[in-house]
Formats: C-alpha cells, sequence, structure tokens
C-alpha cells in the first residue's frame, strides 16, 4: 500500500533524474558553472592556490598543472545522491506534507554533498597524486586519479546512505512491513 502511494513521487524523481542526465549530456563546462565555481573556491582555498577560469575548459590551476572541468563537476554523483535521498526519503516518510517536499529537499541536499566530496576527491587526488609522482610513471597517473575518484564517490554514497537511513529510524514512526 505504501509503495502505490509513493508511486506519483517516484514518478516525478524518475522524470527529473532522466531530463537532468540529458542536459549533462549535451551541457558543457558553462553550463556546469553552478557545480564548478564553488568546488573551485573551497579547492583554492585548501590549497592556497589561485585558479584561472577558461570558458570552454574549466578552472585551470597552473602549480598543481590541473584543470577542474566537467568531467569533474560530480553530477552523476549528484543524481546517485539525489536518487538514494529520495528512495529512502519515500521509504519513510508518510506525510503527505512532507512527501510534497522530499524531491525539492533532495536536490538540494545532493548539491551540498556534491560540493563536498567534490572538494575532497579532488584535493585528495591532488595531494595523492603530487605524493606518487616519482614513484609511478607518468601514463599511470590517469589511474591514479580515476580510482581516487570511484573510492571517494563510492565511500561517501555508502555513508550517507548509512547516516540517512540511520536519521529515518531514529525520526520517525515506521513500521517494518511483514
Amino acid at each position: 500500500m505504501i509503495t502505490i502511494k509513493n508511486t506519483f513521487y517516484y514518478l516525478v524523481a524518475i522524470v527529473i533524474f532522466i531530463l537532468l542526465k540529458f542536459g549533462y549530456t549535451i551541457a558543457n563546462t558553462n553550463d556546469l558553472f553552478f557545480l564548478l565555481n564553488p568546488t573551485d573556491k573551497l579547492v583554492g582555498l585548501l590549497t592556497s592556490s589561485k585558479s584561472v577560469y577558461f570558458a570552454d575548459k574549466g578552472f585551470y590551476y597552473q602549480n598543481f598543472n590541473v584543470i577542474i572541468e566537467k568531467s569533474c563537476s560530480g553530477f552523476n554523483f549528484l543524481l546517485l545522491c539525489f536518487s538514494m535521498i529520495c528512495i529512502l526519503a519515500l521509504k519513510y516518510i508518510r506525510n503527505s506534507l512532507y512527501k510534497a517536499l522530499i524531491i525539492p529537499v533532495a536536490l538540494v541536499s545532493a548539491y551540498l554533498m556534491t560540493i563536498f566530496v567534490n572538494v575532497f576527491r579532488i584535493f585528495a587526488s591532488i595531494v595523492l597524486q603530487h605524493q606518487t609522482n616519482q614513484l609511478l610513471p607518468q601514463n599511470s597517473q590517469l589511474v591514479v586519479h580515476e580510482t581516487i575518484g570511484i573510492i571517494t564517490n563510492l565511500s561517501f554514497l555508502l555513508l550517507g546512505y548509512y547516516l540517512l537511513e540511520r536519521f529515518f529510524k531514529n525520526n520517525t514512526n515506521y513500521e517494518k512491513r511483514t
């Protein structure tokens, strides 16, 4: 019965996911400025460095030879995070008014989490690549970079899921279906 009541909300979330995913495929770096700019500002603070923005490329850090560009925006992470929050919230929340707020709250929460994870991932990548530069051949740096991204994103998604589920279990009067 709960699933049927949530069908509308699931469909809205799916439509938003598909529209955003399609939008990402045709987006360029400028279109993702809303993710890249705050990420750049925080990475700049952590590294005490300044970047230069190139409209067609992204934010370039000369002292690290790093560009924060479209693939660094974390947009796919944002979509996964949004979906996770929607699914978990709809599982636990029964109040219709709160259900109506799930999608905007999930979008804002996923956005904030994406910025945090992006900054963490990029900073970790800069530090680890700098440390492994002398140990590994130049062509293996891409593997290091992608591995850091995968481990970071997966870890934060799992941690986010765990914390959110604990939050809902502790703060809702949810009864397990038998």
